[in-house]
C-alpha cells in the first residue's frame, strides 16, 4: 500500500474513480514473479486489470460519457509501431508484441482509488451491473473465443453447433457456461469440485450439466462435442481436449500452460486433426468490441438467471487487507474483489 498524487488526465484521457477490482490468476502470477513489467518511469507496477469505475471528470472528446457514468476500461493498448492489427483496433492481435497492458505490462493498473484511462478505451455499463461489472473483463476472454471459433467454422463449411464442453469451473469457466447457454447450446462443464460445491450449483443454475472429473474421466467424453473450451491451464488436460470434439469440431484454448508433457503418440493428434476437419484455436486478451458485446450479454444473464453473477463474487476485501486478498483463496473461492469505493 502506498500513497500517490492524484493522477492528472492528459488529452483524450478520463479520470476514473475505481469502485472494485477483480483478482485473478494473472495477478497472483505477477505477485509470484512469473511476469509483470512496470512502466518505464516507475520502480513498481500498480496491479488490477479487471475493474469497474465511475467517470470522475468528463472529457469533451468522449461522446456519450459524463461524470458519474459507470464504465469498464479495457486492458490492452496498441503498439507504438502501429502494426496492421493495432491500426485496425485489434490490439489483442498485435503483431509486434510491443503492446502495453494496464496492471500487467508497462501501464499501471486500476487497483487504486483514482486512475486514468484513454477515453476511447472505456465501455459504458448500465447501472444494474454496478455490483458485477468487474466480471466483464474475464467474460470478454470467452466472448472472443466463441465469436472467433464460430466465424472460422462457419466460413469454411455449413456448421450448426449444438453442444459444448467447458473444461474448468473457475470464473471464466462459469461465465463461458452461461454465455454458451445464452447461445442455445447444450453445455457440460467439467471440474474437480464436488457436485455439491458452489461452482457446481452455479453451473447447474444456467441449465448446464456439471461433471466431477474425479468421477467421470474425460476419456469417456471423446467425440461428443461441437465446441470445447479449455480453461484449466493444465497441459495434460489441453492435450486430452483434442479428442473430445466431433468431426468438424473446434477447441478453443484460453489458458496458460506451464507444465510440460511428452506425448507418446503425437502423430495421432495430428491425424485426428486432419481426418476430422478439426480446428485448434488459441486466444488471449480482447479488444473493445468484445467488451461492448459482453456488457450486453451480462445484462441478458442478469435477467435470465437473477443472482447468478452476484453469487460469483465470493469475497470482497478492503484495500488495507491486500496481502490476504492476493494470496490464494479457499476451495469455494470463485471471484475475490478489492473494494475501493
Amino acid at each position: 500500500m502506498i500513497d500517490q498524487e492524484v493522477p492528472e488526465p492528459g488529452r483524450n484521457e478520463l479520470l476514473l474513480r475505481v469502485l472494485r477490482v477483480g483478482i485473478c490468476g494473472t495477478d497472483r502470477d505477477i505477485v509470484a514473479g512469473f511476469y509483470g513489467e512496470a512502466p518505464p518511469s516507475s520502480s513498481f507496477l500498480v496491479l488490477g486489470h479487471e475493474s469497474i469505475c465511475r467517470v470522475a471528470s468528463g472529457s469533451p472528446i468522449a461522446p456519450g460519457l459524463k461524470k458519474g457514468d459507470l464504465v469498464v476500461p479495457t486492458v490492452r493498448r496498441g503498439c507504438q509501431d502501429r502494426c496492421l492489427n493495432c491500426r485496425a483496433g485489434e490490439s489483442d492481435m498485435c503483431l509486434t508484441g510491443h503492446y502495453k497492458e494496464h496492471g500487467i505490462k508497462q501501464l499501471h493498473g486500476f487497483a487504486r482509488e483514482l486512475a486514468v484511462s484513454d477515453a476511447g478505451f472505456v465501455v459504458r455499463l448500465p447501472e444494474g451491473l454496478a455490483e458485477v461489472g468487474v466480471l466483464l473483463e474475464p467474460l470478454t476472454v470467452v466472448e472472443k473465443g466463441l465469436l472467433q471459433a464460430t466465424r472460422i467454422q462457419s466460413s469454411r463449411m455449413k456448421w450448426k453447433p449444438e453442444s459444448a464442453l467447458v473444461l474448468g469451473a473457475g470464473p471464466v469457466g462459469i461465465l463461458a457456461t452461461a454465455l454458451l447457454r445464452l447461445s442455445g447450446l447444450t453445455v457440460h462443464t467439467v471440474a474437480t469440485r464436488s457436485s455439491r460445491s458452489l461452482k457446481a450449483r452455479l453451473v447447474e443454475r444456467t441449465g448446464a450439466t456439471y461433471i466431477n472429473a474425479k468421477e467421470a474421466p474425460l476419456e469417456g467424453m471423446a467425440g461428443r462435442y461441437d465446441m470445447v473450451f479449455e480453461l484449466t491451464g493444465s497441459a495434460s488436460v489441453a492435450l486430452e481436449a483434442q479428442n473430445l470434439t466431433k468431426v468438424n469440431g473446434v477447441v478453443s484454448y484460453l489458458g496458460i500452460y506451464r507444465d510440460q508433457i511428452a506425448s507418446e503418440d503425437a502423430g495421432s493428434v495430428f491425424t485426428n486433426l486432419v481426418l476430422g476437419n478439426r480446428v485448434f484455436l488459441g486466444s488471449v486478451n480482447a479488444n473493445k468490441s468484445y467488451f461492448v458485446k459482453g456488457a450486453r450479454d451480462m445484462s441478458a444473464m442478469k435477467t435470465r438467471w437473477p443472482g447468478l453473477l452476484e453469487s460469483m463474487v465470493t469475497r470482497v476485501w478492503d484495500p488495507e487487507r491486500c496481502a490476504e486478498a492476493y494470496s490464494h483463496g479457499d476451495e469455494e473461492e470463485i471471484k475475490s474483489v478489492v473494494r475501493f469505493a
